[in-house]
């Protein structure tokens, strides 16, 4: 896979075919992108290859790749957090993604058990944000006392 010459439909099967297979090192490669609009017509991608899923009535019980996305970009911000600009983009994209599916189906019902699934993999993300709210939060807290010491040592530099 290169990562230069990658396409939403190519990014779309890497991941789909990393996500079934829980192969993490693929996943690491699909989410060095960070090209914007790539991004978003993956997710884009995912989103419609659930629906797909979901309408043919294989796994609609289990976890849509999209939620599978977002918990996977979760736990490796939370393991590095030098990560986080650039998985950011993953995580706008499919919060974004999500939040249209949510109000188009809330305009268009009756889509054949669709607005059910989107429901749910709404639920998924929120619940799989929860790590990245608290390292957030714990990154927010700290800021003062980050300020505070930056303020006594420029005193301190000032003196020398």
């Amino acid at each position: 896979f290169k990562l230069k010459s990658a396409t939403s439909e190519t990014l779309t099967t890497l991941l789909a075919q990393a996500l079934s297979s829980n192969d993490s090192v693929q996943l690491n490669i699909a989410l060095q992108v960070t090209d914007r609009r790539l991004v978003e017509g993956t997710v884009r991608s995912l989103q419609s290859l659930d629906a797909e899923r979901v309408q043919s009535g294989e796994s609609a019980s289990s976890t849509g790749y999209v939620s599978m996305l977002m918990g996977h970009i979760v736990r490796r911000m939370a393991r590095r957090h030098s990560l986080v600009v650039p998985l950011g983009v993953w995580v706008k994209a499919i919060l974004a993604a999500t939040s249209r599916a949510a109000t188009t189906s809330a305009l268009h019902p009756n889509r054949n058990g669709v607005e059910e699934q989107i429901a749910k993999e709404a639920r998924e993300i929120a619940l799989k944000l929860g790590p990245l709210r608290n390292f957030l939060n714990e990154r927010v807290e700290c800021f003062p006392q980050l300020l505070r010491l930056e303020g006594r040592l420029a005193l301190l530099s000032e003196q020398l």
